[in-house]
């Protein structure tokens, strides 16, 4: 069954100059700005996250060293090297009939465009920029990596916040990790990763690191462990060890996603590249070896805005070793 994730949200944008950044791939991990971390004086505000406008009170920093588990039913925050407990985010699984899906129980500030007249001429809305595959039954993913090149800096939108990213999580909405390339996103105007997960309606993320354009950015999502119903997920961007992220789940991902996410309501805000290539995707059940599994994409109908070529997103195969999903942005 199709869920309904609002992926692509109308929220203003100022139009700033364009600020160029040159990055480097061994820049030291930076801590977020007031944006994505949590500020214990600002528990009602919200934030832009790649789950949509959220609490900044359930918006929580994984600092290096420390990672996501579940002990006695509870999400904690540990040393990763001592065990030693340091946060306590509540039950780690929805009440008995709840679901808590990240994408409804954001913000109605997280709105799709299926209720707008696009901007900017041209295209056809309803060709939506989230896509998934759900593995067979009884498969659980052992790991799931997708490769991107970094586009150009927005033009007119410089001030926008942004979101790239490939993805995994439980069929049922309540499981999800992302490795993403954002931009802006209060941290300033440059391309930067970072690696997300979320659970019970609770949002953690890493500090991130400054990428410059042109860069080949890989997302992956690898099963650690599975034992005693706690399933471990190291979640990262290869070659940048400094933000790996790892975060223990209630239960196993059984679902891959690729995603275009925008807080724009036109196509200028957006790079001036024609599209984004997601692509070099490998995918593997636990117990297959290094088998590259096949994977059947399903296209969304969330969030498209009109674009010059007509195009939103186009799923160039399914497959595996040759998969590849476009996501145009002109």
């Amino acid at each position: 069954m199709l869920k309904q994730k609002h992926l692509l949200v109308i929220y203003s944008a100022g139009i700033l100059s364009m600020g160029i950044f040159s990055g480097c791939q061994k820049q030291s991990a930076l801590t977020p700005k007031a944006s994505t971390t949590n500020d214990v004086n600002q528990t009602s505000a919200y934030v832009s996250t790649p789950f949509g406008r959220v609490l900044s009170s359930k918006v929580h920093l994984v600092e290096s060293g420390t990672e996501i588990t579940v002990i006695n039913g509870n999400l904690k925050k540990i040393n990763s090297s001592t065990g030693a407990e340091m946060e306590d985010y509540g039950a780690a699984t929805p009440a008995p009939g709840v679901r808590n899906n990240p994408f409804t129980t954001s913000s109605t500030q997280h709105l799709s465009t299926e209720s707008i007249v696009p901007a900017g001429g041209g295209g056809t809305v309803g060709n939506g920029y989230y896509v998934y595959g759900n593995l067979p039954s009884g498969e659980d993913i052992n790991s799931f990596s997708t490769s991107w090149i970094v586009p150009s800096a927005p033009v007119a939108g410089a001030d926008s916040t942004l979101f790239l990213w490939n993805g995994a999580d439980n069929q049922d909405g309540n499981t999800f990790m992302q490795p993403v390339l954002g931009w802006n996103d209060g941290n300033g105007q440059f391309w930067f990763i970072q690696n997300w997960g979320y659970a019970n309606g609770n949002y953690f993320h890493s500090n991130y690191i400054q990428v410059a354009t042109g860069t080949t950015v890989t997302g992956v999502m690898t099963q650690a462990s599975a034992k005693n119903g706690k399933y471990k997920y190291n979640i990262t961007f290869a070659g940048y060890p400094s933000i790996n992220y790892t975060q223990s789940y209630p239960e196993p991902a059984n679902q891959v996603i690729e995603c275009w996410e925008a807080y724009v309501n036109n196509y200028i805000y957006f790079p001036p590249n024609q599209y984004v290539a997601m692509q070099d995707m490998n995918l593997q059940y636990v117990g297959s070896g290094t088998t590259n599994q096949p994977i059947t994409w399903v296209q969304t109908s969330d969030g498209a805005i009109a674009t010059p070529s007509g195009k939103n997103t186009v799923i160039q195969n399914n497959g595996t070793t040759n998969s590849i999903v476009d996501f145009y942005f002109q």
